[in-house]
């Protein structure tokens, strides 16, 4: 390495310090506006996070009942045993895009009438009374009424969808359902109402069309000529019934509970301390910002001059 080398290096090294020392020094002059600055931040956030109300969540895990097992995980006829498992895998996506549709929805809310008013118009919960507190101008709970136009199931569709979080597991046949809310009490309510109205709706369609096809399936057998179609519509009857053995034994027809819905001791959100602690950083850098940029810009633009 040449002299003039060295000098360019060592010129580098010791320029570098000197630069950070002068940026140090600038930010320290600028001390106050910084600590204004990232106070107001800090501040604001803290009213804001005192202002928001609590959120509880509630939750619950089910696993998806075997079809032709009698609500147990051992298939006891070897004939259906492929079928059990193809129906166990399509139940379960199935049980989560009912509870997941429109259809549902507008059916849950007109069977529970509790339900659109703690979704749309419940205001805050008295941890007191442990009692959900509703916007007496627009619902009257004592006599359970309307006072306004009810919301618009559309409407309370994309509220429902904001709260309400489900999905399969299809490794384990696993349901996990999740509903958030200002009333602990309410979350587990709710939670438990999906839960039990999308299996109960899903009984009830599914021995319905059971029913019209071993009607269908009765009636045509007698006319059918071919051994072979009689024996496929044989077995399809079997199918059928084991359907309607499924649909009128046991409490649940779909699911099976694996850890029921609670109600949860502590809010989930909103998260205080992190909305002070990153508006209180926020606050930092926009006031070395500022600090910086009052200090530079008047140089350029005396230089420019």
């Amino acid at each position: 390495m040449t002299d003039i080398e060295n000098t360019n290096s060592n010129s580098y090294l010791q320029d570098t310090p000197v630069e950070l020392k002068e940026l140090f020094n600038i930010l320290w002059k600028g001390k106050k506006p910084i600590i204004i600055i990232a106070s107001v931040f800090f501040a604001v956030a803290a009213i804001y996070a005192l202002n928001q109300a609590d959120l509880y969540k509630s939750s619950a895990s089910m696993s998806v009942i075997q079809m032709g097992s009698g609500g147990n995980t051992i298939t006891t006829s070897i004939t259906f045993s492929g079928l059990a498992v193809e129906k166990k895998g399509v139940k379960g996506p199935r049980y989560v895009n009912t509870v997941r549709s429109r259809a549902f929805f507008k059916h849950l809310i007109e069977v529970d009438k509790d339900f659109l008013p703690a979704l749309m118009v419940a205001e805050r919960y008295d941890k007191k009374s442990k009692t959900l507190i509703y916007n007496s101008d627009l619902y009257d709970v004592v006599n359970k009424k309307w006072l306004v136009a009810k919301p618009h199931y559309l409407t309370a569709y994309k509220e429902y969808m904001k709260r309400m979080v489900i999905g399969f597991h299809q490794e384990r046949y696993i349901i996990d359902i999740s509903l958030d809310h200002i009333s602990p009490v309410a979350a587990k309510e709710m939670v438990e109402s999906v839960i039990f109205e999308a299996d109960s709706l899903l009984r009830k369609l599914d021995l319905q069309a059971s029913s019209e096809a071993l009607t269908y399936l009765t009636t045509a057998i007698p006319q059918q000529q071919q051994l072979a179609l009689r024996g496929a519509m044989n077995d399809m009857i079997m199918n059928q019934l084991e359907t309607q053995m499924m649909t009128n034994i046991g409490p649940t027809y779909i699911i099976q509970m694996v850890d029921p819905p609670f109600v949860p001791l502590f809010p989930f959100a909103p998260n205080r301390l992190f909305i002070r602690a990153a508006a209180g950083l926020f606050g930092i850098a926009v006031g070395i910002l500022f600090v910086l940029m009052r200090h530079f810009i008047p140089i350029r633009s005396e230089q420019a001059s």
